[in-house]
């Protein structure tokens, strides 16, 4: 059986891709959000 983290991590970005899908109500919100995610990214080396 698969490592539990994996599983529980997916889960996680899943619900918060969920919430965030639900609070961005305009364009230029999703291009802050993809923004933000492009800057945590470099940060964690990704």
């Amino acid at each position: 059986m698969p490592d539990a983290g994996m599983f529980a991590a997916a889960d996680q970005i899943t619900v918060a891709v969920h919430d965030l899908a639900v609070v961005l109500e305009t364009e230029a919100d999703v291009s802050e959000a993809v923004r933000l995610v492009e800057e945590a990214q470099k940060r964690a080396g990704v």
